[in-house]
């Protein structure tokens, strides 16, 4: 496409010379005749440029509107622009006529060709994908499952001219598979810049080079984006197929995860597989996933469709990311006529040979490819599971009894068991005033939410203030539209400011935000928090939900930062397969079973009333005894004025030996 171009502004360059050659000669002509014409008018002093040299003191511009209507300056009476020469033997200055409308319409046709170049140019390279690879020889590479469906998925698109690869080496445990990227146009680097550093690999990263995009999923769907108009129905009904983050969706991380977990399971112990002959149990789950009736937009019109792709009756982007894996499988354990996953072989013949995906497989290359044919044949078992679909967790294993959280002689009982434990007390919140608030960046919210809005924003801007240094890199962690980072920023030019959400809406108002503030002191991530491993001072969040807030903590904590902590949703605390509660040793040695402290978190959420406050005291105590066991200096505190919000709690935690200005 860019050689199109480049090759028709080649023929535009050819034909303007051509024209402007003969709009020269025509326009003298015309020039001359026209002075011909009203020479009548004009004293030889006037036309002295004719027979003398001169030079142009004024360039040709526009008569005013008197000059015009009253003809006072003849050299207006012909094209209405004049422009001003001086004449060398006589010493005279005249104006005369000038032709200025051949001159700008020259002048817009060129600034159209420029920008269209330019345009071309800066969308050519509308984002760079960057992925990890542990070696490269004659352009055979050999690489991790997940570079492995990004390159062929980026083959399937017929590679957009848009997205750059760029492969990154990195020594890593995970299977390697080789790929033959001979057909394929890719760069390496030694050295990931910012924003991309900031995250594990695969990362997307926009021209802006602000703004990144993190995970597997999230990497594919811009991909696809960039890819031609007819590849865009990949992404299914309102563009919404995988859009949901892996934290949240049980769909999207058995595609992001679990099967490729699965298959880098079998490429290291296929010799097991072969022993055991028994299936992995994620391809239990999708068989039994395909067995089940398909989710629809429009039941009226798909109700008795089936699942001939993965997600139902269309072809979308998780067919793509889904058969990569499914076609390792088969070729390294040998299942394809195994009677026992009748649903996933139809689904694959379907997805690699109806829709060519065959071609883009072929890129692969593995150890143990097809090597079933030197084992015995071998009957396949498949692991015995309840059949549930994919998309939401199993509604049959979910106990309503088991779920009741707000029983009084419960909350009491837990209450009880912490008088042993000294709570934190609230100390002095942080310290701002109104003339200062009015200088901050307004929040894009509802009229009647903008004052409350303003005062939360403020007590936790004046705490980051208050504990920042130049050159400190700071994270607004659950960033939403990023209202905090972005007053940070405008507050703190010379520190570092990252944006850090897994919603793409919300990170999309962030960016707009930024570019009409024009701060060129922030940078915006799209990555789930586990994704994120860029150094950083200072953690912040406001109202991070649940258990975000923990996890939060948690990452400051790893990486000795400083934070502060907003706390919401204490309700929305749970047990998760990343932490476990309580988290202070106080509190287990009080004997704070897990339930009994998510028990204190559907108390904290009956806001309004002594018995929530006691509730989030409680929780609240255990996250500020968990930094202080690390050395932290911590306060907890209430936001001023308290009426701002009922979620009105601020744990500001400074990391040992911080200086403080």
């Amino acid at each position: 496409m860019l050689a199109g171009i480049i090759l028709l502004g080649g023929l535009t360059v050819i034909v303007l010379i051509y024209e402007s050659q003969w709009a020269f000669e025509a326009s003298n002509y015309n020039h001359f005749a026209n002075y011909s014409n009203i020479s009548k008018n004009l004293t030889d002093s006037d036309l002295c440029w004719i027979n003398e040299e001169y030079s142009v003191v004024e360039s040709c511009h526009p008569c005013s509107d008197f000059e015009v209507a009253s003809k006072s300056n003849k050299a207006c009476i012909q094209t209405h622009f004049k422009e001003a020469v001086k004449c060398h033997k006589s010493g005279r200055q005249v104006f005369r006529s000038c032709d200025k409308v051949l001159w700008l319409e020259e002048k817009k046709f060129w600034q159209f060709e420029i920008s269209l170049l330019s345009l071309k140019l800066y969308f050519n390279e509308m984002g760079k994908v960057y992925l990890e690879i542990s070696s490269v020889t004659d352009r055979i590479v050999q690489a991790p499952i997940e570079t492995a469906i990004c390159v062929c998925i980026f083959d399937y698109l017929d590679c957009p001219s848009e997205v750059t690869l760029i492969l990154v080496k990195s020594e890593s445990t995970s299977p390697q598979i080789s790929l033959d990227l001979n057909r394929i146009h890719f760069e390496e680097c030694h050295s990931i810049p910012t924003p991309a550093s900031y995250c594990t690999l695969p990362v997307f990263e926009s021209h802006d080079n602000f703004y990144c995009i993190a995970g597997l999923s999230s990497v594919l769907r811009q991909i696809v984006r960039c890819a031609e108009k007819n590849y865009h129905s990949l992404l299914g009904f309102r563009e919404a197929c995988l859009v949901s983050c892996a934290e949240t969706s049980v769909w999207t991380k058995f595609c992001e995860l679990e099967l490729i977990s699965a298959c880098k399971s079998i490429i290291n112990n296929y010799e097991k597989y072969f022993k055991d002959g028994l299936l992995p149990l994620e391809l239990a789950r999708l068989e039994a996933h395909m067995s089940l009736p398909i989710r629809v937009h429009n039941v009226g019109k798909l109700k008795d469709k089936s699942h001939k792709y993965a997600e139902g009756p269309y072809f979308l982007i998780t067919d793509l990311v889904l058969a990569l894996p499914v076609h390792i499988i088969l070729n390294t354990i040998g299942c394809h006529h195994s009677s026992q996953i009748p649903l996933i072989i139809k689904w694959y013949l379907e997805v690699v040979k109806e829709h060519n995906y065959q071609k883009s497989l072929s890129l692969l290359d593995w150890e143990q490819y097809e090597l079933w044919k030197s084992f015995p044949s071998t009957d396949w078992i498949l692991p015995k599971i309840t059949k549930q679909s994919l998309y939401k967790r199993d509604p049959t294993r979910y106990k309503p009894r088991d779920k009741i959280y707000t029983q009084q002689n419960e909350i009491e009982d837990n209450l009880s068991r912490l008088e042993t434990v000294e709570l934190f007390d609230y100390s002095e919140g942080p310290k701002w005033d109104e003339s200062w608030a009015d200088q901050l960046p307004i929040p894009e919210v509802p009229s009647k939410r903008v004052e409350r809005k303003r005062q939360q924003l403020a007590n936790l801007a004046a705490a980051a203030v208050n504990i920042a240094n130049e050159g400190d890199t700071i994270v607004d962690f659950c960033c939403g539209s990023g209202h905090l980072g972005l007053i940070l920023a405008y507050c703190l030019p010379k520190c570092k400011i990252i944006l850090l959400d897994n919603k793409e809406k919300s990170l999309d108002r962030a960016r707009n935000r930024l570019i009409s503030m024009n701060l060129t002191n922030v940078y915006v991530l799209q990555a789930n928090l586990d994704y994120f491993i860029g150094k950083f001072q200072i953690g912040v969040s406001l109202h991070a939900c649940g258990v975000a807030t923990d996890l939060v903590i948690h990452k400051c904590l790893r990486s000795e930062a400083s934070f502060i902590v907003c706390p919401c949703c204490y309700g929305g605390i749970q047990e998760n397969h990343i932490l476990s509660y309580p988290q202070s040793k106080e509190y287990l040695e009080a004997g704070l079973s897990q339930r009994g402290y998510i028990v204190l978190g559907h108390c904290a959420d009956q806001s309004g009333t002594e018995q929530g406050e006691s509730g989030m005291r409680a929780v609240d105590t255990d996250r500020c005894l968990l930094a202080k066991n690390r050395g932290y200096s911590v306060t907890l505190s209430k936001l001023v004025p308290q009426t701002c919000t009922t979620r009105n709690n601020i744990i500001i935690a400074i990391r040992p030996n911080s200086f403080i200005v």
